[in-house]
């Protein structure tokens, strides 16, 4: 059985702990992001850029629609390539 990777963030508007799952982690051209889903629903999922601060990794929502795009294009072909193995 497979571990699952629990990431806790905090609700930039609700001030609340909101526990996501790690989905998959994609590097695009040489920034890592990570696509996180709630633990209690399968349908939303979310995309973070991982950006070092202070020597510490955190985590920024993707709000740019360009980029957000993007990693969702590279997520599909991925998961493509890993269905057609």
């Amino acid at each position: 059985m497979e571990d699952k990777k629990i990431i806790t963030v905090l609700d930039a508007e609700t001030n609340e702990k909101i526990e996501l799952e790690l989905v998959e982690e994609i590097v695009l051209n040489d920034v890592k992001y990570v696509l996180l889903a709630p633990t209690d629903n399968d349908e939303d999922a979310y995309i973070y850029k991982i950006v070092n601060v202070d020597g510490k990794d955190t985590y920024e929502m993707v709000e740019n629609e360009e980029e957000f795009n993007a990693v969702v294009e590279e997520y599909d072909k991925l998961f493509d390539e890993t269905m057609n193995e």
